[in-house]
């Protein structure tokens, strides 16, 4: 996996440093030839937290360039370099996202690291394009603690927005004021962390609206502020207003997929108990939506509301409780775990009085969720 390397031995002018810390580098990949490390240390932690996903890749990308004839080969051969290094960052900002909220945070360093490099060498330091880059490598820092280097990292976004003036997009501006928020979270300042949390809001609903699931993550971390604060009772009505709007989005797909099912041709099928083609699924269609990034970070913000209304259930009102069990419940058949699936409808349908006509709505929500659980999981 490694070849050692002497940095003496380097053409003038040349130093290779390692891809972790950028102390000079003693060995190399064997695979892509193109990526350097100090030691084997570095070198494992790289492969096992992104490397392994891009080796292949950064091989092409960092490979010299070739000396090519016609300006139109090297138009073309310009536009493929650069479709790849978008490719990458997708990939690596992904990557980080993913383990970030999987609680992973170690693990994500060198998918972020590289993120932001790879931004920056596509886009040019200080670009707009580079915020989401910063804004993920900021929120990995926050996880690990390196509290100081995640400010700077927000402080670059920050100029990067206010430098762009109008021109900035309101998602950019979410971005940062929501990681903002997070970090004045983590330190304890409840005002720094409400206005930023308020921007991030504000920000998001001009970009998607107010109930759309982008927003739902700034009422969560809301809430989260009013929960370190001590303040249940106002957190409460926060992370209601977030699993109402994951009621919502889900819901929409289910019952969008009950009404598929009723159609004649798919009617006998369903008669006979039988599920219709796993493409159907309605678990499928809810995945195909989300990246892993975002199937990670709704799992883990919706096990956190669950989870504080479990305990603080007098602060919660019913309606909010089933809402909870179930979006999670849906999350749960997203990745398969048909007993955890089953058991959030089993909870939400106790809760539930299908007598009630404010109830029915959700009571039937969740007996055509249970029924496609059955189905397809």
């Amino acid at each position: 996996m490694s070849l050692k390397i002497n940095p003496l031995a380097n053409p003038r002018g040349v130093k290779l440093t390692c891809e972790i810390c950028k102390k000079p580098a003693f060995s190399q990949c064997t695979q892509c030839k193109v990526t350097f490390y100090c030691g084997r240390d570095h070198q494992a932690q790289d492969w096992d937290g992104i490397h392994s996903k891009v080796c292949s890749l950064l091989a092409t990308i960092r490979k010299p360039k070739p000396f090519l004839n016609s300006a139109e080969e090297r138009k073309w051969y310009d536009q493929e370099h650069k479709d790849r290094q978008k490719q990458l960052v997708s990939l690596t900002s992904t990557e980080a996202r993913r383990m970030l909220y999987d609680g992973q945070h170690q693990r994500a360093l060198p998918a972020a690291q590289l993120s932001l490099r790879s931004s920056i060498e596509l886009y040019g330091s200080g670009r707009i394009e580079v915020i989401p880059s910063l804004v993920v490598l900021a929120e990995v820092c926050i996880g690990i603690e390196q509290l100081s280097k995640a400010e700077q990292y927000l402080s670059q976004a920050k100029w990067s927005t206010l430098q762009s003036g109008v021109d900035c997009s309101p998602i950019y501006r979410s971005l940062v004021s929501r990681v903002l928020g997070r970090l004045h979270i983590v330190r304890g300042d409840h005002k720094k962390a409400m206005v930023a949390l308020a921007e991030d809001v504000y920000n998001s609903t001009l970009a998607f609206g107010s109930q759309h699931i982008k927003t739902s993550g700034g009422y969560f971390y809301m809430g989260k502020s009013f929960l370190k604060a001590s303040d249940v009772q106002a957190a409460a009505p926060l992370f209601a207003e977030v699993v109402s709007i994951w009621h919502a989005y889900i819901s929409v797909i289910f019952q969008q997929a009950q009404i598929e099912e009723d159609k004649p041709d798919v009617s006998a099928l369903a008669a006979a108990g039988r599920p219709r083609a796993s493409g159907a699924s309605p678990f499928a269609t809810l995945q195909g939506r989300l990246d892993e990034a975002e199937k990670a970070e709704v799992k883990s913000m919706l096990e956190d509301v669950v989870r504080t209304m479990d305990v603080g259930v007098t602060h919660f009102s019913t309606v909010a409780r089933l809402h909870a069990h179930y979006a999670f419940s849906a999350l749960c058949g997203v990745e398969l775990r048909k007993r955890d699936a089953l058991e959030h409808c089993k909870l939400g349908l106790h809760l539930c009085d299908g007598e009630k006509e404010d109830d029915r709505p959700l009571y039937d929500d969740l007996i055509t969720l249970q029924r496609f659980t059955h189905n397809f999981l």
